[in-house]
């Protein structure tokens, strides 16, 4: 087994059954662990709460009940609507932003929210020095000042469409001055915000709690704390909903959706959503430096058979770099299943007897992601790819993938990238840049393609609509045909929750607010 670091832990997987059904338990009840505290079973660990490190989804989830930004997104329409700022305008310039701010918010310790604690929080994650991992998130913004107590002003590099989406992002959200200056790089456990929800404690990798801040500024929530467990085995995360341990589990496996839609006590949220799972490449190295090499690994891959076989139809076979939900998306009809057509590629990039390679994957931190790629090891197989799969921890996973390039051992690994604004530019600035390859960006294949790139900006700064979409149809031709990638399904997100709870608000970058949940 390869070692890639000395914590690294890996498990060897072969092309096994991959649909095993779970047994009815008895409807579940109301978790314990507090009168209402909401327990809620996580895929993967939540690695920190500092919203200037990029550490996936589940802990996108966590900030969002402890911490708030200038703006939010409707969870049912994706439209803008005010959070901390109750109102903005741009000037005729295009480019400068006024934001004004609520009244009567005050911090977790206490403090009253101001101009100077957005500028504090935005200023650390956009400055250059910080070297936070998701300052690519807000690098349209140039200036950031305190105009009085009330009024913060916001400069963009351009005109921008997308900057109130930006700010909705919890890598915009605001913490307290005091904090940030107190616990520097440690205020990932030790955050300071103005959520429904303060911070209470954690133990590393398994669980996180937060208990309710009474003091909120707007509807108190009727929760009196939510807990996050860790839980990487989908079928333990239905029994616990189904034995009342959990009151939300994520991914509910496909095979028992249907049994779970007629079963007292348990509801479902059956949502699309913008994530979109891929095979990522990793093109520095031979033999995936080879174009060729890399269509044949997308024509190699049956997404139908998989959607249909390993989702059990709970998603939608990829023919682009994002989801149909995300703006600008447009179908590159270029990749069906056609294993003649990879080894005829193949066998033209020097590999007629294929080669041997290793695919990495997370278990449990994306709905079958370890499932998916064992059903890819088979397809390769097919044509002459002797893939090894290797099961990663979510941690040293990402570690792993931003190591720099002379270091990088990673070859073939599954990643599912997800638009927290729902437009098409978030991906592009952050995976597809040039200029941002680890360790200090996530462009994780480390491929670079001069036109990509000179599409990518000219679009954060394309206001008209339609000429913005067709720059996006031309960027995902050029992408789909270098093929850094390997789209294989974009999610339709299943989860499941005790039906005496209510409110639940699921967002589609895959994000869940739980402030408005109620009981019965």
């Amino acid at each position: 087994m390869t070692r890639l670091l000395p914590a690294l832990r890996v498990m060897k997987c072969s092309a096994i059954a991959l649909l095993v059904g779970t047994a009815a338990l008895p409807g579940a009840a109301l978790a314990q662990g507090g009168d209402h505290v909401i327990d809620f079973a996580l895929g993967a660990p939540v690695l920190t709460l500092d919203p200037g490190v990029a550490a996936g989804t589940q802990a996108q989830t966590a900030r969002v009940q402890i911490m708030e930004g200038l703006v939010q997104l409707n969870a049912e329409t994706s439209e803008i609507e005010p959070l901390l700022a109750e109102s903005w305008e741009v000037a005729d310039d295009g480019v400068t932003w006024t934001f004004h701010l609520r009244e009567g918010v005050r911090f977790h310790d206490g403090s009253p929210l101001t101009a100077d604690d957005v500028v504090a929080s935005i200023g650390r994650i956009i400055d250059p020095a910080s070297g936070m991992g998701r300052a690519n998130d807000l690098r349209q913004i140039t200036e950031i000042a305190a105009l009085d107590d009330s009024t913060v002003k916001i400069v963009t590099a351009a005109p921008s469409g997308t900057l109130l989406r930006v700010l909705a992002l919890d890598s915009a959200s605001i913490l307290s001055t005091a904090a940030i200056e107190e616990y520097g790089d440690q205020i990932g456990w030790h955050p300071v915000g103005t959520g429904p929800f303060k911070y209470e404690s954690h133990v590393a990798e398994q669980s996180i709690t937060f208990v309710r801040n009474d003091d909120y500024w707007g509807k108190v929530p009727e929760a009196d704390g939510v807990k996050f467990i860790t839980v990487p085995e989908a079928s333990t995360r239905l029994t616990m909903l189904e034995t009342g341990e959990a009151d939300i589990i994520v991914d509910v496996p496909g095979a028992d959706v249907e049994r779970l839609r007629e079963t007292d006590g348990i509801s479902l949220i059956e949502k699309p959503n913008t994530r979109l799972g891929h095979v990522g490449m990793n093109v520095s190295r031979a033999p995936l430096n080879d174009v060729k090499v890399r269509q044949a690994i997308n024509f190699a891959i049956n997404r139908e058979a998989i959607v249909k076989g390993v989702l059990r139809g709970v998603g939608v076979p990829a023919d682009s770099i994002i989801a149909p939900t995300v703006a600008g998306y447009v179908p590159q009809d270029m990749y069906g299943y056609d294993p003649q057509k990879a080894r005829d590629l193949l066998a033209e990039a020097g590999y007629p007897n294929g080669f041997d390679i290793t695919m990495w994957t997370p278990q449990g931190r994306y709905y079958m992601d370890r499932e998916t790629m064992i059903a890819v090891q088979a397809l390769l197989g097919q044509v002459g790819i002797r893939a090894n799969v290797e099961v990663v921890d979510w941690s040293t996973y990402l570690s792993a993938l931003r190591e720099p390039v002379d270091g990088n051992k990673s070859q073939l690994y599954w990643l599912g990238w997800e638009s927290g604004t729902a437009d098409i530019q978030v991906i592009l600035d952050t995976v597809f840049d040039g200029s941002r390859m680890p360790p200090n960006g996530w462009n994780t294949m480390f491929y670079k393609n001069d036109k990509v790139d000179e599409l990518r900006a000219a679009m954060s700064r394309e206001v008209d609509p339609d000429k913005r979409q067709d720059m996006a149809a031309e960027v995902q031709k050029i992408i789909m045909t270098d093929a850094p990638w390997a789209p294989v399904y974009s999610y339709v997100q299943v989860s499941g929750y005790n039906s005496d709870i209510d409110g639940i608000e699921y967002l589609p970058t895959d994000v869940y607010r739980l402030k408005n949940v109620t009981f019965k």
